[in-house]
């Protein structure tokens, strides 16, 4: 299994599971560990699609060279 490509999927999969089980079965520190637990990986996500480049829509946007307009 290649750890560099599925390291950390898998790591975020089990952080769900356990703060989805921690939600089910625990009250108090389990409850707060489950908000983590949960919140981290959305955390992850929202990072991750702030940073990305912006698409462009339009070939003609994406080109380095300048276009006269129609």
């Amino acid at each position: 299994m290649n750890t560099r490509l599925w390291g950390w999927p898998v790591a975020l999969g089990l952080l769900c599971a356990s703060g989805l089980l921690s939600a089910l079965v625990s009250d108090g520190w389990g409850d707060a560990w489950a908000w983590l637990a949960l919140g981290l990986p959305l955390a992850v996500i929202a990072r991750h699609l702030l940073a990305a480049p912006p698409r462009a829509s339009d070939p003609l946007e994406a080109s380095d060279t300048p276009h006269e307009p129609q």
